[in-house]
């Protein structure tokens, strides 16, 4: 009986990179239904563009500006190849008309307390929002105010939670563009990581171990240590609580290696 055909090292990697990439796109497919990002009367058409290059990079294409006048050319140059965001941009008077569309409205704001009497104003760093809001269902609108006041108090009412960057106190306030860039990559990693990092299965550890265990006997590692090794092995793996893309990524290197070893090993 012929052996079955051997899956190339190349083969494996390519296999993990197309994986990867299925699992980044479907994330951002979800969060291009989810969330908006709102700019409220900002003032300098570069961050507009710059703003609409980050939400690209992220992979969200929902931008909508609050009373601002038309864009001009250096909010496109500022865009580079997201100008498609800018001409669909949604152009609102007030922060007001989106209450019913979304179903939490996050500002932003350089300022912090932990004063419970000023609750409007209690925050979130952005990892702290995107694990508690990424899996709450309904759509999200992210509120950047203006760069010289950032929002008012009216505006701040209007708001179900609040985004705060730490920063240096001395100087806390971030240009738009940057704390969008911030917020948002934040967003992305999380978004992912919610996906595909869950810890692999015990199996995989076996798996993972045994690989390990020939790679050694084919370089004549000592038997008589092998015993103790594979115990270390499996207990150091289960401490590091590997995920499912770590360990793909390690048994691809494995198979790599047993593979020049021992071309003909059917592992």
């Amino acid at each position: 009986m012929d052996k079955p055909q051997k899956q190339k090292p190349s083969q494996v990697f390519r296999e993990e990179e197309t994986k990867r990439l299925a699992e980044i796109y479907g994330a951002i497919e979800t969060l291009k239904e989810k969330v908006s990002v709102v700019l409220v009367e900002p003032k300098y058409d570069g961050n507009i563009g710059a703003t609409a290059r980050t939400m690209h990079n992220c992979g969200l294409d929902n931008l909508i500006i609050v009373n601002h006048q038309e864009l001009s050319a250096e909010a496109y140059k500022f865009a580079m190849h997201s100008s498609s965001i800018l001409d669909n941009a949604r152009h609102i008077a007030s922060l007001s008309e989106i209450r019913e569309e979304f179903q939490i409205i996050a500002g932003t704001s350089s300022v912090v307390t932990f004063n419970g009497r000023k609750f409007r104003r209690i925050s979130y760093d952005p990892a702290g929002f995107w694990k508690t809001y990424l899996p709450v269902e309904g759509k999200i609108a992210l509120v950047f105010g203006r760069e010289d006041d950032g929002l008012r108090n009216y505006e701040i009412e209007q708001c179900d939670s609040f985004i705060h960057i730490p920063a240096n106190p001395g100087y806390p306030v971030y240009n738009l563009s940057h704390s969008v860039a911030v917020i948002l990559y934040e967003m992305l990693q999380q978004s992912i990581h919610r996906g595909v990092n869950n810890k692999t299965s015990s199996n995989n550890i076996s798996l993972l171990v045994d690989s390990i265990v020939k790679a050694m006997e084919l370089t004549s590692y000592p038997g008589y240590k092998s015993k103790n090794t594979t115990v270390m092995l499996r207990r150091m793996f289960s401490r590091a609580a590997l995920t499912d893309t770590e360990y793909h990524k390690l048994m691809g290197v494995l198979r790599y290696i047993i593979f020049h070893l021992d071309p003909d090993s059917e592992d």
